[in-house]
């Protein structure tokens, strides 16, 4: 998975889901976000808009 919760931070506002470009996040029942599709280009929106840096990314390969 590309994007990491951090649970006890996030406060379930859905600014990531909103602010998705490629609309692959999605609230669960709980409100925290998830990835529902595997189609991430790791751009990074998600952990620059969430208001709580409550999401990370976690890139696949180094990009130099």
């Amino acid at each position: 998975m590309s994007v990491k919760v951090d649970e006890k931070k996030c406060d379930g506002c859905g600014r990531c889901v909103e602010m998705c470009p490629m609309d692959i996040l999605r609230l669960d029942k709980r409100k925290k976000p998830y990835v529902k599709y595997n189609e991430c280009w790791y751009c990074g929106v998600c952990e620059i808009e969430c208001p709580r840096k409550a999401l990370t990314m976690e890139l696949p390969y180094l990009i130099s």
